[in-house]
């Protein structure tokens, strides 16, 4: 959330914050960095949510598989 404005009354200070937003969904709303707005959306437009948490969830399988096969079964005491 980003800070809107401040408000002193007294000696108490008032603080009003604006909706909380992404970095990415703040960029087109700022003036500043124009030229690098495009390059961003074209390369958010390149990632498909559903595919990368597929490819994650993918990857902690094969990681969790690795780990069982190194570990020793339940019940068996590891050799000395």
């Amino acid at each position: 959330m980003q800070l809107e404005r401040k408000v002193k009354i007294g000696s108490k200070e008032i603080k009003k914050y604006d909706a909380p937003h992404s970095p990415y969904q703040r960029l087109p709303e700022s003036k500043a960095l124009s030229e690098v707005k495009a390059e961003l959306t074209r390369l958010c437009g390149l990632y498909n949510p559903v595919q990368l948490q597929h490819t994650v969830n993918k990857a902690i399988l094969a990681l969790r598989e690795a780990v069982a096969a190194h570990s020793p079964s339940p019940g068996k005491e590891p050799a000395d």
